[in-house]
Protein backbone atom coordinates (compact mmCIF):
# COMPACT_ATOMS: atom_id res chain seq x y z
CA UNK A 1 0.00 0.00 0.00
CA UNK A 2 1.43 3.27 -0.83
CA UNK A 3 0.52 6.95 0.51
CA UNK A 4 0.68 10.12 -1.03
CA UNK A 5 -0.13 13.07 0.84
CA UNK A 6 -0.80 16.97 -0.73
CA UNK A 7 0.15 19.82 0.98
CA UNK A 8 1.01 23.49 0.36
CA UNK A 9 -0.44 27.00 0.53
CA UNK A 10 -3.89 27.92 0.46
CA UNK A 11 -5.20 28.24 -3.38
CA UNK A 12 -2.08 26.72 -4.87
CA UNK A 13 -4.77 24.01 -6.24
CA UNK A 14 -4.18 21.38 -3.60
CA UNK A 15 -7.92 19.87 -4.11
CA UNK A 16 -7.99 19.98 -7.83
CA UNK A 17 -3.98 17.93 -8.16
CA UNK A 18 -5.12 15.37 -5.00
CA UNK A 19 -8.21 14.99 -6.86
CA UNK A 20 -7.08 14.45 -10.40
CA UNK A 21 -4.05 12.01 -9.30
CA UNK A 22 -6.85 9.79 -6.95
CA UNK A 23 -9.08 9.54 -10.08
CA UNK A 24 -5.94 8.40 -12.27
CA UNK A 25 -4.31 5.86 -10.33
CA UNK A 26 -8.21 4.73 -9.47
CA UNK A 27 -8.71 4.72 -13.40
CA UNK A 28 -5.50 1.88 -13.33
CA UNK A 29 -7.27 -0.97 -11.08
CA UNK A 30 -5.66 0.45 -7.59
CA UNK A 31 -8.32 0.84 -4.95
CA UNK A 32 -8.12 4.73 -3.90
CA UNK A 33 -9.39 6.44 -0.61
CA UNK A 34 -8.87 10.61 -0.68
CA UNK A 35 -9.30 11.68 2.54
CA UNK A 36 -10.43 15.03 2.59
CA UNK A 37 -8.85 17.08 5.90
CA UNK A 38 -9.51 20.16 4.92
CA UNK A 39 -11.56 22.68 7.03
CA UNK A 40 -13.49 23.51 4.04
CA UNK A 41 -14.05 20.46 2.28
CA UNK A 42 -14.05 20.19 -1.50
CA UNK A 43 -12.36 16.97 -2.34
CA UNK A 44 -15.77 15.63 -2.84
CA UNK A 45 -16.56 18.01 -6.27
CA UNK A 46 -13.33 17.22 -7.78
CA UNK A 47 -13.59 13.06 -7.19
CA UNK A 48 -16.91 14.02 -9.25
CA UNK A 49 -19.45 12.84 -6.00
CA UNK A 50 -22.34 15.39 -6.36
CA UNK A 51 -23.07 18.27 -3.67
CA UNK A 52 -25.75 16.60 -1.83
CA UNK A 53 -23.73 12.81 -1.50
CA UNK A 54 -20.90 15.14 -0.66
CA UNK A 55 -22.99 17.04 2.33
CA UNK A 56 -24.36 13.58 3.65
CA UNK A 57 -20.98 11.93 3.91
CA UNK A 58 -20.56 11.39 7.64
CA UNK A 59 -17.47 12.51 9.04
CA UNK A 60 -14.94 9.65 10.38
CA UNK A 61 -15.70 9.68 14.30
CA UNK A 62 -12.65 10.03 17.11
CA UNK A 63 -14.31 6.42 18.41
CA UNK A 64 -12.90 4.30 15.83
CA UNK A 65 -9.69 4.98 18.26
CA UNK A 66 -9.13 2.75 21.08
CA UNK A 67 -6.26 3.70 23.48
CA UNK A 68 -4.75 0.41 25.30
CA UNK A 69 -1.25 -0.46 26.91
CA UNK A 70 0.93 -2.81 25.69
CA UNK A 71 2.72 -5.28 27.40
CA UNK A 72 5.62 -2.73 28.86
CA UNK A 73 2.58 -0.57 30.06
CA UNK A 74 3.28 2.26 27.28
CA UNK A 75 -0.41 3.31 26.16
CA UNK A 76 -0.88 2.65 23.04
CA UNK A 77 -3.84 4.23 19.94
CA UNK A 78 -5.10 1.65 17.56
CA UNK A 79 -7.89 1.48 15.27
CA UNK A 80 -11.14 -0.27 16.83
CA UNK A 81 -12.29 -1.66 13.18
CA UNK A 82 -10.07 -2.21 10.36
CA UNK A 83 -9.52 0.25 7.43
CA UNK A 84 -11.72 -1.28 5.27
CA UNK A 85 -14.62 -1.40 7.68
CA UNK A 86 -14.35 2.73 8.35
CA UNK A 87 -14.12 2.97 4.18
CA UNK A 88 -16.90 1.09 3.91
CA UNK A 89 -18.72 2.36 6.74
CA UNK A 90 -18.11 6.12 6.08
CA UNK A 91 -16.81 6.35 2.76
CA UNK A 92 -18.32 7.54 -0.64
CA UNK A 93 -17.33 5.89 -3.74
CA UNK A 94 -17.09 8.35 -6.65
CA UNK A 95 -17.55 7.20 -10.01
CA UNK A 96 -14.25 6.36 -11.15
CA UNK A 97 -13.89 4.09 -8.01
CA UNK A 98 -12.10 6.76 -5.78
CA UNK A 99 -13.47 6.16 -1.89
CA UNK A 100 -13.75 9.76 -0.04
CA UNK A 101 -13.39 9.51 3.38
CA UNK A 102 -13.91 12.94 5.26
CA UNK A 103 -11.98 13.50 8.83
CA UNK A 104 -14.10 16.44 10.01
CA UNK A 105 -16.47 19.18 9.00
CA UNK A 106 -16.53 23.06 10.64
CA UNK A 107 -19.79 24.64 11.11
CA UNK A 108 -19.76 28.15 9.88
CA UNK A 109 -21.53 30.82 11.85
CA UNK A 110 -24.26 31.94 10.19
CA UNK A 111 -24.22 35.74 7.95
CA UNK A 112 -25.23 38.66 10.37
Amino acid sequence: MASIAVAGKGGSGKTTIAGTLARMVARRGHEVWAIDADSNPNLALTLGIAAEHAESLTPIPRSILEESPDSSGTRRVHLSMSPHDVAARYGRRGPDGVTLLLMGRVDHAGAG
